[in-house]
């Protein structure tokens, strides 16, 4: 997939040698006061993009999205479900951007939005919107070993900036407690088994108050060195607030007419060798309750696909082994005629998956409000780029945690099935939870 090539007012993009340090320059920009969105993967081929400050917003208004200048002025709305109206924006603004620059690669977008699209998150997640597609003041965007700078280059000489913060004594408090989490998911599955829904996904947060200050670059380059094959994102909020996580999941890669998505549900711990791995591993395969969760999943994600008129191919499930965790996985692709859906109208099919949901999600969600007792937020929507093309990723806001000056809330969440064992789902989240509670930097 190549990267997104934004112009400037005046020139084409940039090219910059060396290529930065997006983390550096992220984490820089952020301690100097900037918004900043970074998304990135260290992977081949992979593309990492990272925006500071703002030249226009599509975010979330009551009944739609509205297009707002760096002032915060509105120049456009559009009415309706918010990634399709953000979708129909997207498009005039690609209109009207490049017919003004001469150009035909235009802007590119970074941002998110929150589990549940039809409402404003509330307390803890204030500084974020619904639906938040920001173009940057200044777009870094690399792939391989080019990096391409596009905007106001000032804001690329940010003063430097501490990427480690030493032992950090963490406090750490579950809510709801853990004895308490697993007689929900008991009663979840009791709700299962009478008919309520097929699967339902119950998440928990962590709250963690630190000794010092938690610097977001820091923990954004922790998640650099331990997850690099993850999706990793850092996303200031309006109110001082960090989203910083790293997903293993790409809910939709568009690339001209090929789409791809990468669904996983069902999950083991990490052996402390291979052959341990591997018997793991196979258990894992072997699980009647974990291979039903993630054909749910699978079944959407190609339905979804088809119903958008793709040509739809999946592999089979294979295990994806991460530091800590292993899940199932399986890559499905389609084909659509030109010039097929834009990343958020496939986006718009696919979300929620029944992996962060459950299934069917009209069932599914009035359980979730009922049982879960908190504010998701973004956590379990999702966070990537489009570009002018309409090309671009979503990845999962999963393994994340919303940062503020010595403290931070942590997500992690297990798909409840009518089998399930309370006690194996809360050591599922655990696994999760391990990422962001290593990244912190616990002493």
């Amino acid at each position: 997939m190549s990267a997104p090539l934004p112009t400037r007012a005046g020139g084409a993009a940039v090219e910059l040698e060396p290529p930065p340090d997006l983390v550096r320059l992220a984490g820089a920009a952020r301690d100097a006061g900037h918004e900043v969105m970074l998304f990135e993967r260290s992977a081949p081929g992979a593309v990492s993009v990272v925006g500071i400050g703002r030249r226009y917003e599509l975010v979330s208004v009551p009944g739609g999205v509205a297009l707002e200048d760096a002032g915060g002025r509105r120049l456009d709305h559009e009415s309706g479900p918010r990634l399709q109206a953000a979708g129909r924006l997207w498009r005039r603004l690609v209109a009207r951007v490049g017919d003004r620059r001469g150009s035909p690669s235009g802007p590119v977008a970074l941002g998110g939005f929150a589990f549940d699209l039809d409402r404003e998150p509330g307390e803890p997640w204030l500084g974020f919107p619904a639906l938040l597609l920001r173009v940057p003041a200044l777009t870094v965007s690399l792939v391989g070993r080019r990096a391409f700078a596009a905007g106001d280059l000032a804001l690329l000489h940010q003063p430097a900036t501490a990427t480690a913060d030493g032992a950090v004594r963490l406090a750490i408090e579950p809510s709801p407690a853990e004895a308490e989490w697993k007689e929900l998911v008991a009663r979840a599955s009791r709700r299962l088994r009478r008919g309520a829904a097929r699967k339902v996904v119950l998440a928990r947060e962590v709250v963690v108050h630190a000794d010092r200050p938690i610097l977001a670059g820091a923990v954004a380059r922790r998640l650099q060195l331990a997850y690099p094959t993850c999706y990793r994102y850092l996303i200031t909020g309006g109110d001082g607030s960090a989203l910083v996580g790293a997903s293993p999941e790409l809910l939709v890669r568009r690339s001209g007419p090929a789409v791809t998505c990468q669904p996983m549900a069902g999950s083991v711990g990490r052996g402390g060798d291979e052959a341990a791995d591997a018997a793991l591993a196979g258990r894992l395969r072997a699980s009647a309750k974990d291979a039903a969760e993630h054909r749910l999943t699978v079944a959407h994600v190609a339905a979804a696909l088809g119903g958008l008129g793709g040509r739809v191919s999946a592999a089979s499930p294979e295990v994806l082994p991460l530091p800590n965790i292993q899940h199932l996985a399986t890559t499905v692709e389609a084909t659509f005629d030109p010039p097929g859906p834009d990343l958020l109208q496939v986006a718009a099919a696919l979300h929620p998956t029944p992996a962060v949901g459950g299934a069917p999600s009209e069932a599914a969600r009035p359980l979730i409000r009922e049982l879960e007792g908190m504010e998701r937020g973004w956590y379990a929507g999702a966070v990537g780029w489009i570009d002018a093309r309409g090309d671009g990723e979503l990845a999962v806001a999963i393994r994340c945690g919303l940062l503020w000056e010595d403290g931070a809330r942590l997500y992690a969440g297990a798909g409840i099935m009518p089998d399930s064992d309370p006690e194996a789902e809360l050591e599922e989240t655990r696994l999760k939870l391990r990422a962001l509670l290593d990244a912190l930097g616990p002493a």
